[in-house]
């Protein structure tokens, strides 16, 4: 048999163990959609890197394709070269040369950027009828962490005649990072990969990272075939990280945005521990006011009890006052049944004498 204050107990526990469990969804239903909300950013950022990187190719392809067009380029006239040279070294090229069908270098700077074979910067792929080849970074082409190439095709009456490839130092690349709105966003960090499984840049410690081989599965992305997809690794700074990486369209490059597992998960946790301290506290202060509603419950009706002995025994007693309702309509019902008693006994004494 359970008190009143055990009914009560119940009573709020029917109430809010619903309730709680509806927060708790609640809870874990918002904290899903903002970590859902960062992977999403985090696949923007890479879109966003991919795009640089494709703007970038093109803008260089394009400025290659107006230097074939200068006259006299393909046969060494001496002051097209120099024309076309200072041009190249305004716009950041660190080399700048032109082969012929054979794969010979028909002139170039800085002196021995010739040495670069022609089959790193895309030949036989120009040959092959493409527009645009872009290479993987050359470490030996006289640059610190390396050059990479960009190449098109030399036209002479319409034929081919030849290949201009304009070198850039891999360093040209870091300020990607900031127009993809990488920088932006702290702990996260991303790099760019060649098809060989070689970074390019990164946004974490470059002069340390720029020129050694990817971590895996990133250095095996970068030299397959599939266009985008997700992994989850420990970085080289020991930090669990969750990654997104794209395929550039024109370079097949590889880009990887990875953002720390603690900072994706941080909205899920976080509010569900807030939900949840929320309705530990709400359910203690529930159980606390209901004890008290109980306990003076309790106490009014004991006090009821004691008075409705002391009437049925024939004493006048004064219930207690209460501000509860129904009890203080209980008490008036006693202390009128009270006294129709006593009138009663009264009467019968009378009549016994």
């Amino acid at each position: 048999m359970l008190s009143i204050r055990g009914y009560m107990m119940l009573l709020i526990a029917a109430i809010l163990l619903p309730m709680l469990t509806l927060v708790a969804i609640v809870a874990w239903e918002y904290g899903s959609a903002a970590r859902h909300t960062i992977e999403a950013q985090r696949l923007d950022v890479a879109n966003n890197l991919r795009i640089l990187i494709d703007r970038e190719i093109d803008h260089t392809a394009g400025f290659l394709d107006g230097l074939t067009n200068a006259p006299g380029l393909r046969t060494g006239n001496t002051q097209v070269i120099q024309r076309v040279s200072a041009m190249a070294r305004e716009r950041g090229f660190q080399a700048l040369a032109v082969y012929d069908l054979a794969g010979r270098p028909l002139f170039g700077f800085p002196e021995g950027s010739q040495s670069v074979p022609a089959e790193s910067i895309g030949l036989p792929e120009i040959v092959s009828g493409g527009k645009v080849f872009v290479s993987n970074l050359i470490a030996n082409a006289g640059e610190k962490p390396g050059l990479y190439f960009v190449s098109v095709p030399v036209f002479a009456e319409g034929q081919l005649a030849g290949v201009l490839s304009g070198g850039l130092p891999a360093t040209r690349l870091q300020r990607l990072f900031a127009e993809s709105g990488l920088t932006q966003r702290t702990g996260w960090s991303a790099g760019i990969v060649d098809r060989s499984g070689i970074l390019l840049a990164r946004s974490k410690d470059p002069d340390k990272i720029v020129g050694l081989p990817a971590q895996p599965p990133m250095y095996d992305f970068a030299r397959g075939t599939s266009m985008r997809g997700l992994y989850q690794n420990v970085d080289r700074d020991g930090i669990n990280v969750k990654n997104a990486y794209e395929r550039a369209t024109t370079s097949s490059w590889s880009v990887s945005v990875a953002v720390p597992t603690v900072i994706v998960d941080a909205p899920l946790w976080r509010d569900t521990l807030t939900m949840t301290v929320i309705g530990v506290v709400l359910t203690l202060v529930s159980l606390l006011l209901a004890f008290m509603v109980a306990s003076h419950l309790s106490r009014a009706i004991q006090r009821l009890g004691i008075a409705a002995v002391a009437i049925a025994s024939g004493d006048v007693v004064r219930m207690p006052a209460s501000n509860i309702a129904e009890l203080h309509d209980v008490s008036r019902s006693i202390e009128v049944t009270g006294a129709a008693a006593r009138r009663s006994r009264r009467a019968d004494i009378k009549s016994a004498s």
